[in-house]
């Protein structure tokens, strides 16, 4: 408690690591800010940065920030010849990806943006499958929010009755892209008749 209350506990060795003031490792602002590393080609100090255009651009181009375009692009020398070999070579490697896997929500969000920024680029459709998976809902059938005071901490469940039981609970209660009812009284039931 005293090295969180004098700050001293970022000096300790696993200061690359961001720990809030109840050192919880926790990768928000600010504390991922603290972590830095140094980038083993260059040498140049990596660090977060600042500026983010907007959550679901950053995600959509994601497949091109992983090839580094378009500034990989801007360094050949003759990019109107080139340009067709630098978008064979992102399509052949990385592109389009085989499925994307989310919940329902992301259609307006991750799917779309992978999309829309993927044609704007004139790269086409950056998947060929979506699988699209429902919500975990509460007993009612009502959105698990802290607000409520209805949501179950999945360690909690682990604990008690193991990883299996609950992935053989979600396997067989219904079809992956409904969503689903979640009963801790279900997932003992589970254990007890199938695991067990």
């Amino acid at each position: 408690e005293k090295l969180i209350k004098t700050g001293s506990w970022r000096k300790i060795e696993f200061k690359n690591l961001p720990f809030n003031e109840k050192m919880e490792i926790d990768f928000h602002r600010p504390y991922i800010d603290e972590v830095k590393f140094q980038c083993p080609n260059c040498g140049n100090l990596m660090e977060r940065v600042p500026e983010v255009i907007d959550c679901w651009f950053d995600s959509g181009a994601m497949p091109f920030g992983q090839a580094h375009f378009p500034f990989a692009w801007a360094k050949i020398r003759n990019p109107k010849s080139e340009i067709r070999n630098y978008r064979s070579l992102i399509k052949k490697m990385l592109f389009p990806a085989d499925y994307i896997c989310e919940g329902i929500d992301q259609t307006r969000g991750w799917f779309y943006t992978l999309l829309a920024i993927s044609t704007l680029l004139g790269f086409g459709p950056p998947y060929k499958n979506v699988i699209s998976l429902g919500h975990v809902l509460d007993e009612k059938g009502e959105k698990m929010s802290k607000s409520k005071g209805n949501v179950v901490d999945p360690w909690d469940i682990v604990e008690k009755y193991g990883t299996d039981a609950i992935r053989w609970y979600f396997y067989t209660v219904n079809q992956p892209g409904d969503s689903k009812l979640f009963s801790e009284k279900e997932v003992k039931e589970n254990l007890k008749k199938f695991i067990l």
